[in-house]
């Protein structure tokens, strides 16, 4: 329009002395087009370096393009063409001649000047190539990651609250049936699952409704939902054979159910267009090229080449980790990212260290070169990722060909460097020296599964010259002893295993048992106690890995334990006293590995036994000073008095059918009133703290208690009703069913106690008939009764009389008739105790008319007597 409104406008007056000659604005046109023409023809040549890792990498071609300004170049020198095309056919005019060679032609020109001259500068300084390549790359999978996160993470939490993606928590059961729903279509990438056809197919398996109401009774329908497990995310590409769905029920769904089911399921997920690519499968093809550059250049003597592609994959990963895009989603894809690019990727390109020294070398300078660096990122795991590149390529190395024999050598030089000098500051030596160290350890262990005993010795010489000279603190020392610890203990497990890799070596055994005094030995071991350690977990070394899952028991910490008390003995210096339980448990388990062989001990070891026994007796002797001073705890005399009523309350039998009064009549037998009980128990039970790592529940102690006084009560009560009745019946199952029997619909008031699983005649005991006679009466099983049996009637029979005993100290337990006290005047015993003292007055005595019938066998003194007596009135 503006250059319309110029050519019909007509040209100013001051623009006569400008103005162009005829034609011009043609030539104008030809000579841009030139200009455009060569700046294409340049970026095409340029194009062609692009073959060449790295930039054959489609991040770092957009990258290079992108800092040269060529999307700039095209699109203002296209646009400056059309603009001048258009006013030399349609609209020429003098001023449309300048105003398009200073707005669109000189602009174009710069451009293109301005790209030449950038792409001259990075072709001619390859490290600030790579750098551009670096950069753009990691901006590159970054912004991959956030967009895949952006784009499926919420897709992905849509289905949070309709499926698991693991067990749940209330599962149909172990006769449960799982119905498998495939992918319809394969090749494809999952872009969203609907959740409206999720919610709906998990409505499909609810109870239903009957036509006949909800029936009478309680034999209902068992129902329990359906698991619903989902088996892809959205973002994954689907494969032949994979499984979308896994449906859990408590019953197996007739066939109809189940394909209606499959298809409303496989409905639900939606798909990206054939042909789409997701952002993960863009940045694992550029990685891919980036790990085919290292090895085709290793193998073609690129060694240049393959040097700044393994450094910019290790850049890559250290970038793409200390980026951690903060929308990174929390499900499986995003962790599995992280593990397979960032870790994985670093450790298949290392397996082509052994194709020449010089290969290994250039492995081992990026590791360190990456090693160095990974403090700053802040993240250990990183840092312990860095590492592993050593332990990989040792064991690659003592495993492959002969000509790598100097390697080893420099693997140490340089995990000894990192430990003691490659520090930058005190939070950068903490996360090194430590770590380093226990890579140093992870060395000597892999010589022994490469069974190279000269590379373990040579690895356990450097560990054992860590830190010897300027060691602050002295921790790095006691990692170091640590170590050795492990590997003595390792070492001695491979022998009592009879395992190939036990060295034979008398020199390793040596390099890996630790010297210092005791007190740097007992802090080695407690620095590697329970395994973990700052680098690997040294208590997994045992596992054997296989195909088929299996149970195997884990013995290593045993013979740590060992390599410790072997250290222990060549030691010096004085024991540390046990001034915790810690402490004085791991001495008591020094003390057990002495005595487990049984043999006769050195001079050496029985003065440590001697050590080791007096630091115990004098901490129990400590523990049993503080356990007598600690004060009693109300809160457990309370549990003790509750577990003691409740207890009661639960075994109340021969007491409950007993008539209670509130006095005791004249008649009665009042000789022995009391039952009561009087203990010596330690005080561990009734304090709060646990000394010498013992605790005592006062709730066993309540029960113990409460169990006491119903044998008591019950004995006094058989006791009664044995003096009641001197005529006995025969003690079988025929007698007592034929007395039952007789008692008609009397039989309900009576009371057969028996002894616990009944009288001798097994065979009768269980007959139907008698089972049914017993069900008449209440019966009560007793340990008060051996092989004798008594019926009587409740009401007229017995009566008795109990209350807590009014004793100066006993106060009464609420519920109960007892009365309890807990006393602290216990005194000259081996360890504080306290007692405690319970009574109950009880007294039983016949009934108005006691009706009574005793099962028994007489004894032999009286069935001689009978004998007798029937002899003689013969």
């Amino acid at each position: 329009m503006v250059l319309a409104a110029l050519h019909y406008a007509g040209d100013p007056s001051w623009l006569d002395h400008l103005s162009a000659s005829w034609g011009g604005d043609g030539i104008l046109w030809q000579v841009q087009t030139t200009f455009l023409s060569v700046g294409f023809a340049g970026l095409a040549i340029a194009a062609q370096l692009f073959a060449e890792t790295p930039l054959a990498i489609g991040a770092s071609r957009s990258g290079v393009l992108e800092h040269v300004r060529a999307g700039w170049f095209v699109g203002v020198g296209l646009t400056a063409n059309a603009v001048i095309a258009v006013e030399t056919i349609w609209f020429p005019s003098d001023l449309g001649v300048l105003g398009i060679a200073i707005l669109w032609f000189l602009p174009s020109v710069g451009l293109l000047v301005l790209s030449y001259v950038e792409l001259v500068r990075l072709f001619g300084n390859p490290s600030r190539l790579d750098e551009v390549v670096r950069m753009s790359f990691v901006e590159a999978l970054t912004r991959r990651m956030d967009t895949a996160s952006r784009r499926y993470s919420a897709a992905r939490r849509q289905l949070d609250f309709l499926v698991d993606s693991g067990s749940s928590a209330q599962s149909p059961g172990p006769s449960a049936v799982t119905l498998r729903v495939p992918v319809p279509q394969v090749g494809l990438v999952v872009k969203a699952i609907k959740p409206q056809i999720i919610r709906r197919a998990i409505d499909s398996l609810g109870p239903r409704l009957t036509k006949d109401g909800a029936g009478n009774g309680g034999d209902g329908e068992l129902y329990m939902p359906p698991q619903f497990t989902l088996d892809i995310e959205p973002g994954d590409r689907t494969r032949i054979g994979e499984t979308a769905f896994r449906i859990r029920t408590s019953q197996e769904l007739d066939r109809g159910t189940q394909e209606r089911l499959a298809r409303l399921l496989q409905s639900s997920i939606e798909y990206e267009p054939p042909g789409s690519v997701t952002p993960y499968e863009e940045a694992d093809r550029e990685i891919a090229i980036l790990k085919d550059a290292v090895g085709t250049s290793l193998r073609s003597g690129a060694y240049g080449t393959a040097e700044r592609a393994l450094e910019l994959l290790g850049q890559v990963v250290l970038g793409v980790w200390t980026a951690r895009p903060e929308t990174l989603d929390a499900s499986r894809r995003s962790s599995f990212t992280r593990t397979d690019w960032l870790y994985r990727t670093i450790a298949e390109v290392e397996q082509d260290a052994l194709l020449s020294p010089r290969a290994c070398g250039l492995f081992i300078n990026q590791a360190m070169a990456r090693a160095l660096e990974a403090p700053r990122t802040g993240s250990l795991e990183y840092v312990d990722e860095c590492l592993r590149s050593f332990t990989r390529i040792w064991f690659e190395v003592l495993s492959g060909a002969d000509e790598l024999d100097s390697v080893p050598s420099r693997i140490l030089t340089c995990v000894q460097n990192l430990a003691e000098f490659s520090f930058a500051s005190e939070e950068e030596r903490e996360r090194l020296q430590d770590r380093a160290t226990w890579v140093m350890v992870e060395l000597v262990k892999l010589a022994l599964d490469a069974k190279d005993p000269k590379a373990a010795c040579l690895a356990a010489t450097e560990l054992n010259g860590l830190f010897q000279f300027g060691d602050s603190g002295g921790s790095g020392r006691a990692s170091v002893r640590a170590g050795q610890l492990v590997l003595g203990g390792w070492i001695d497990y491979l022998e009592h295993k009879k395992d190939d890799r036990a060295p034979g070596e008398v020199d390793l055994r040596a390099l890996v048992t630790p010297k210092g005094e005791r007190s740097d030995i007992l802090a080695a071991r407690a620095l590697a106690e329970r395994g973990v350690t700052p680098f690997g977990i040294w208590n997994r070394w045992e596992i054997r890995t296989s195909g088929s899952i299996r149970v195997q028991s884990l013995e290593l910490t045993r013979y740590v334990d060992r390599a410790e008390l072997t250290a222990l003995v060549s030691s010096y210096g004085p024991l540390p006293p046990a001034t915790d339980q810690e402490t004085a448990s791991e001495y008591r388990r020094l003390l057990g590995l002495l005595d487990v062989d049984g043999r006769e001990l050195s001079a050496d070891e029985s003065n440590l036994e001697q050590k080791l026994t007096e630091a115990v007796a004098k901490w129990d002797a400590t523990q049993d000073e503080r356990l007598a001073q600690e004060p009693l705890s109300q809160s457990r005399v309370d549990v003790l008095r509750n577990s003691l009523r409740e207890a009661l309350s639960a075994s109340r039998g021969l007491v409950a059918v007993v008539p209670a009064v509130a006095d005791v009549p004249e008649s009665a037998d009042n000789s022995h009133p009391v039952l009561g009980m009087n203990l010596r128990v330690p005080r561990h039970y009734l304090v709060d703290k646990v000394f010498n790592q013992t605790y005592a529940d006062p709730k066993q102690l309540g029960i113990a208690i409460a169990t006491g006084f119903v044998e008591g009560e019950e004995g006094r009560i058989v006791e009664e009703l044995r003096s009641m009745q001197t005529d006995v019946l025969s003690p079988t199952a025929q007698a007592i069913q034929q007395e039952i029997d007789a008692l008609g619909d009397e039989a309900g008031h009576y009371v057969l106690v028996t002894p616990y699983g009944g009288l001798m005649d097994r065979h009768d005991w269980y007959t139907s008939e008698f089972r049914t006679a017993l069900a008449r009466v209440t019966h009560i099983e007793t340990g008060a009764l051996d092989s004798e049996a008594i019926l009587f009637d409740r009401r007229s029979t017995i009566v008795g009389c109990r209350r807590p005993e009014g004793k100066d100290g006993l106060t009464p337990v609420e519920g109960t008739a007892i009365a309890m006290g807990v006393f602290e005047d216990v005194r000259g015993q081996d360890e504080p105790q306290v007692r405690i003292e319970a009574g109950e007055l009880f007294v039983v005595w016949a009934g108005d008319a006691p009706r009574i019938y005793r099962f028994a066998s007489l004894p032999a003194t009286e069935a001689g007597a009978v004998n007798a007596g029937d002899a003689f009135s013969d």
